[in-house]
């Protein structure tokens, strides 16, 4: 919707100035974007050459590395599933001791699955650590 205000100047509604705006500082950046890139194409080609320069030695580390990382992975993933099997097996038996003990069949699932949830947290967030640890120490090192 337009208006007109005291000088009967048309005005038009704010979003359609807005994107007048917009589409200013779009043009006044377009046009200096040749600039850009030139400045850039400077600083672009001497870090490629460094690159190109630097890659077969770090592929070469990396190819040296990789198997030990790995191994060390496995191996903390397979402590952390121990982990987990031991401390599943201690929340199911005292769920079974707890059932075994209490008279209410209803009360006795209710604390199993709190007891179950819990220790699921508890091992989701032991898990999660231990993984987080084990990528960073996998992740290369730069230099």
């Amino acid at each position: 919707m337009t208006t007109t205000d005291a000088t009967d100047t048309i005005r038009l509604p704010k979003p359609i100035y807005a994107v007048a705006g917009a589409g200013e500082i779009a043009y006044r950046r377009l046009r200096a974007l040749p600039e850009r890139v030139e400045a850039l194409r400077e600083l672009v080609v001497p870090r490629v050459r460094t690159l190109r320069a630097e890659l077969p030695g770090r592929v070469e580390t990396l190819r040296t590395q990789l198997p030990a990382r790995v191994s060390m992975l496995v191996t903390e993933a397979r402590e952390v599933y121990g982990g987990l099997v031991a401390r599943g097996e201690e929340v199911v038996d005292a769920a079974r001791a707890r059932r075994r003990t209490t008279a209410s069949p209803v009360a006795a699932s209710a604390k199993v699955a709190a007891a179950s949830a819990k220790a699921a947290a508890v091992s989701a967030n032991g898990v999660r650590t231990v993984a987080k640890k084990a990528v960073k120490k996998a992740a290369p090192t730069k230099g």
